[in-house]
């Protein structure tokens, strides 16, 4: 992939180069899943039980605003208030093991997050988020 991505001229991104991005005015769209970003969606499984949906969509950090989490389907977001911190979570992802869990505490409550992780077993998202999440207080 790499090796496709240099021939045509295309620079992999990095977190340094997102957050310069991010400090020139740019906004960021971090893709990734949650249960309880906007409330909770539940879904029958049968015999009157119901579990929490797991929803894609993404993460907006735009400097001057505050982030916004918006659903992929469904139109749900969710704008989320200031001090955040993110944590890693115990759980991991069962389907998505690219991915990896973590709870994004917020002024209005505890989320659950899951965001892209490198196949070296860093995260080069969540290193990002973190950091533009912080500069939010």
């Amino acid at each position: 992939m790499d090796v496709l991505l240099r021939w045509a001229w295309i620079r992999r991104r990095t977190p340094a180069r997102d957050i310069a991005d991010f400090d020139a005015g740019q906004a960021l769209r971090v893709v990734g899943f949650t249960q309880s970003i906007g409330g909770t969606v539940k879904v029958s499984v049968g015999k009157g039980k119901q579990i929490a949906r797991l929803r894609q969509g993404y993460l907006r950090l735009a400097a001057g605003e505050a982030p916004v989490w918006n659903d992929a389907r469904g139109g749900r977001s969710a704008t989320l208030q200031a001090p955040f911190r993110l944590k890693p979570a115990a759980k991991k992802m069962r389907l998505a093991r690219k991915f990896e869990r973590y709870e994004l505490v917020t002024g209005a409550g505890t989320y659950d997050l899951a965001v892209p992780s490198t196949t070296a077993g860093g995260s080069r998202d969540v290193t990002v988020v973190g950091s533009l999440l912080r500069s939010w207080g």
